[in-house]
């Protein structure tokens, strides 16, 4: 029986790190995947521009595109309170907004299965005390963003007027994202 319950735990884990954080051989867009991760230029998606939108943080304040305005870069970071390669790279993120932010940087947060868990989302956010906004997706907003894509970590650089600058598939180092937040930040000076 113990050996049943360790295989299916085994099981779970492997597929819940498959599902979240790496992309199979598959090519996105027409872009193959490299080692897990897929950055593209410009686009996400069917994408070349954020989607009107209207949703709410998580402290229940009413968020709208004007969040970009200004800044001239913003991350926007699709994660799930199911992902532990998104959580894992939350701190780091953290680093990154309180450095870059008198800059114009700028870092949101879209919790991609907010609607259905958002106390555990709050929970998880107090407890790393990440300061940026994080939004959580009503139906429109998942479906005209969140759900363009299969897997989260995503992030989705945009400048002030929402145009979507590059995108970034699974996790990476605090070091590969600081150099595509300063390539980005000196590129729309």
């Amino acid at each position: 029986m113990k050996k049943i319950t360790f295989i299916s735990l085994l099981l779970i884990v492997c597929l819940s790190l498959a599902g979240c954080g790496l992309y199979n051989d598959k090519s996105v867009n027409g872009n193959s995947t490299i080692k897990g991760e897929l950055t593209q230029k410009g686009t996400f998606a069917d994408l070349k521009v954020m989607p009107q939108f209207k949703v709410k943080d998580i402290n229940d304040h009413e968020v709208t595109n004007d969040i970009f305005k200004d800044k001239k870069l913003t991350m926007i970071n699709i994660w799930g309170t199911f992902c532990s390669p998104c959580i894992d790279e939350m701190p780091a993120l953290q680093e990154l907004y309180s450095k870059y932010k008198a800059q114009g940087f700028n870092l949101v947060g879209v919790v991609s299965d907010g609607d259905m868990d958002e106390v555990q989302a709050l929970q998880i956010l107090k407890k790393l005390k990440i300061g940026y906004v994080n939004l959580i997706p009503n139906k429109k907003f998942s479906s005209d963003f969140v759900g363009k894509t299969m897997i989260v970590p995503v992030s989705v650089f945009v400048n002030s007027q929402g145009e979507i600058l590059e995108t970034v598939a699974g996790s990476k180092s605090k070091e590969d994202y600081q150099k595509i937040i300063e390539t980005e930040l000196q590129q729309v000076r």
